[in-house]
């Protein structure tokens, strides 16, 4: 009995974190570093793109970092979660550029998950989510010692600089960590062949860009069962940039700050009589764009007469309980609230309040350890009520519903090397908040302005329904994992910028992830591959990728040895993309899209000298110096970088 207790919360821990451990697999999550290592101390890793260049399942795209759409199979980034630390705010401040702020040296661990969440997931987790750890003081201390820093610095060939500083103690039950990290990237320039419409050169021009972030964390240690803490966490994009930093050749840049702030304050508990664990938190993330100086251009549909400055508030609670249930099995338990609005002022509309949403969600959920066979059922209950600004004299501003979502998750260890899964996930989500700057959009007339939307009086909740099967296989240093998924989105909604929130028809997602590995000694090799095919039912395509994301099939190849001394690893990954064919509606009728296909490789190698303090990266991004682009970016938008060197160092003292 000890012996599936123990194997039990280990899958828990699994299931909480999106982590696979043991012999048992969860497909919907990959994990883009190793358990126990530290995404912070990989120097090479400079922004979202370079953090998911291996994961065939995942699509960056190109441009700043604030340009950067990412995708999750087929889901554009208004259908993905970004989950930190357990906050999240599902509204953004312009559709026009890269949704997630986020600054991978702040990071310990991020995993994807990959289509409809279980129960326990949270409020909306219909199509996948990105879940990231922060670091804390003592994940970097060295061991025994209670005081500790951290210094690293990178740069490009592209004239791009990163610094990074931390310092971080633990001492008495009492952890204190403070991060510091500064980029100021210039243009980069595009692959063989490129050159850009404006200077007529080989610059991918609006691609610069600042940040200043940061992170600070303190904690105490109650005692051994009970944890409090508070985090405070920025990122924040400033400098020059297109109006609409997506597109390549947008005229009239200008200075443009984003800055996301995140407050949370967090408790961890163990041992509390039935409960076991209990893990709590309250946030509060305001984002704000702010520009200030900015001139009427060309084309500019925004018309900014001097400035104009847009925010976003999410304010958010978790409960999350566990508790063991007739002693081998388990039961997971809690409640999930979010509360966001949007507003924004310029010279012309003035200040205006724009939409507002209440969520909360209730979930249960128990996990059976039966002999082999570990088989999770939950149920989950999502509520919205959600206002809008509505059209001139409209009264279609409002909508209020809830939906029951069931899951059903099934583990079966066929033996020590093979595990065999399957699910039926049920997930819904409600309505995305119009982007805050949509609500000053200075059309011709009120009626015209994307950020006034009206309310389709027989609205329903969008629900998707993912059914996946799959198999984990491991003998010696070979692993062989695959899945086959079929997802079904009924109800489906219309995008953020049209005029009425409505219901457009149903959305069918298929495809298939599979990924083989083998390591001996120091020698590892890898093989992977995804593809998606997203079939509307009842509407068309667009050539927005906001929401549906049309790829090719996905690869990727990696090769690496780690020598011991010393300790030294040199390796290769390639990424390929099939071309994919396709038909989008625009004004003018249906009009036939081809994305191209290409394979770019990269090299690298990274060594560790003094005691590992001192970490040397060095990197040969697409050696080919291959023009690309990738397929989470509409057709008109940047290429990605050419050939690039990247050089960077960490030390740990």
């Amino acid at each position: 009995m000890s012996n599936i207790a123990f194997r039990m919360s280990l899958i828990t821990l699994a299931i909480t974190s999106g982590a696979a451990y043991a012999n048992t697999l969860v497909l919907d999550t990959v994990e883009v570093k190793e358990k126990n290592t530290i995404i912070a101390d990989d120097a090479k890793i400079q922004n979202l793109r370079e953090l998911f260049a291996n994961k065939t399942e995942v699509g960056v795209g190109g441009g700043s970092d604030s340009a950067q759409y990412l995708s999750i199979r087929s889901a554009g980034q208004n259908r993905v979660n970004l989950v930190v630390d357990n906050t999240e705010t599902g509204t953004q401040l312009w559709y026009h550029q890269g949704r997630f702020q986020f600054d991978p040296v702040m990071m310990k661990n991020i995993r994807v998950d990959k289509g409809a969440g279980s129960a326990s997931a949270g409020i909306g987790k219909t199509s996948g989510a990105i879940r990231a750890e922060t670091v804390d003081a003592k994940d970097l201390l060295k061991e025994g010692n209670a005081f500790g820093a951290r210094v690293g610095t990178t740069y490009n060939s592209n004239k791009g600089i990163r610094g990074n500083l931390s310092v971080y103690g633990y001492h008495q039950g009492l952890d204190v960590l403070a991060t510091g990290s500064w980029v100021d990237n210039k243009n980069y320039k595009g692959g063989k062949g490129y050159i850009n419409g404006v200077s007529k050169t080989n610059e991918a021009i609006n691609t610069a860009r600042q940040q200043a972030n940061y992170l600070a964390k303190v904690g105490y240690d109650i005692n051994e069962n009970h944890h409090i803490g508070f985090s405070f966490r920025q990122e924040h994009y400033y400098g020059d940039s297109a109006e609409r930093p997506e597109f390549a050749h947008w005229v009239s840049p200008g200075p443009i700050e984003d800055t996301q702030r995140t407050y949370n304050l967090n408790y961890t508990g163990t041992n509390l009589g039935f409960i076991r664990d209990l893990d709590a938190n309250l946030f509060y993330i305001h984002l704000k764009d702010e520009r200030l100086a900015y001139e009427q251009g060309q084309r500019n549909t925004n018309f900014i007469q001097g400035e104009r400055v847009s925010q976003t508030h999410t304010k958010g609670a978790n409960l999350n309980f566990t508790s063991p249930l007739f002693s081998e099995h388990l039961l997971k338990y809690g409640i999930n609230l979010r509360n966001e609005s949007v507003e924004s002022q310029n010279q012309r509309r003035g200040s205006l309040k724009g939409e507002s949403k209440k969520e909360y969600g209730l979930y249960l959920e128990a996990i059976w350890a039966i002999q082999k066979v570990t088989l999770t059922t939950g149920v989950r209950y999502d509520h919205f009520s959600l206002n809008t600004l509505g059209k001139p004299n409209s009264t279609k501003i409002h909508a209020s519903e809830g939906k029951v979502n069931p899951s059903l998750n099934v583990i079966w260890d066929i033996t020590s090397n093979l595990a065999l899964k399957t699910k039926l996930n049920y997930a819904s989500r409600s309505p995305a908040l119009a982007t805050a700057n949509t609500i000053t959009d200075n059309r011709a007339n009120l009626a015209q302005v994307r950020g006034r939307r009206d309310v389709d009086s027989n609205l329903k909740p969008e629900q998707s329904r993912l059914a996946e099967v799959g198999f984990e296989w491991k003998h010696s240093g070979a692993r062989l994992v695959a899945s086959l998924f079929d997802e079904k989105v009924t109800n489906y909604y219309s995008g953020v910028t049209a005029p009425t929130i409505t219901n457009l028809g149903n959305l069918r997602t298929r495809g298939y992830d599979a990924e083989a590995s083998y390591e001996i000694a120091g020698l590892k090799v890898g093989v992977g591959a995804s593809y998606s095919r997203a079939t509307p039912e009842g509407f068309k395509l667009s050539g927005d990728v906001l929401d549906i994301v049309p790829k090719g099939r996905q690869w990727k190849t990696t090769l690496s040895y780690t020598f011991e001394n010393p300790n030294l690893e040199i390796g290769y990954r390639g990424r390929y993309a099939e071309a994919k064919t396709f038909v989008i509606t625009t004004r003018s009728g249906d009009e036939r899209i081809r994305k191209a296909g290409y394979g770019v490789h990269d090299i690298y190698a990274n060594l560790r000298l003094l005691k590992d303090d001192l970490s040397l990266d060095f990197a040969i991004n697409n050696i080919g110096n291959k023009r690309y682009q990738s397929h989470s970016q509409r057709l008109h938008s940047h290429i990605n970088p050419g050939r690039q060197y990247i050089i960077g160092a960490n030390y740990r003292f």
